[in-house]
């Protein structure tokens, strides 16, 4: 999985290159640059919210617990940080615990503390009423 930087300059690189095709290029490139550098850069505003914390120097795994819709546990990105998807989590308050870990062949696995975490899921809009067509 790249990293959110990598992708950031991979992203750039692709923008350059399409560009240096559209100033030698068709109208035809042109449109098709266009529509591309929409789509990517809207994609973006896709994005879920995720748990994340600093990075923590050797951690291999963070062990979540809390509702049924947690998976645990969550592999630790490459820096040791923990990067979570909580867009299936439910509508209102949810409480987590969060635990670093380290795993080896020698000593097993080992885990700090628990440490608990909440966020408060918002409820989608009420549904509109009295729509209409004004002449």
């Amino acid at each position: 999985m790249l990293g959110a930087q990598v992708a950031k300059i991979y992203l750039i690189l692709i923008t350059l290159w399409a560009w240096s095709l559209v100033r030698a290029g068709s109208k035809i490139m042109k449109k098709i640059f266009l529509i591309v550098s929409m789509v990517l850069f809207a994609s973006t505003a896709w994005a879920a919210p995720f748990l994340v914390c600093d990075p923590q120097s050797g951690v291999t795994h963070y062990k979540v617990t809390g509702p049924a819709w947690v998976v645990s546990p969550v592999i630790a990105q490459p820096d040791g940080s923990v990067k979570m998807d909580v867009a299936e989590s439910m509508v209102g308050v949810n409480a987590l615990s969060v635990a670093a870990c380290i795993s080896d062949a020698i000593w097993g696995e080992r885990c700090s503390i628990t440490i608990p975490f909440s966020f408060t899921r918002p409820a989608p809009p009420v549904t509109t009423s009295n729509i209409r067509l004004l002449p």
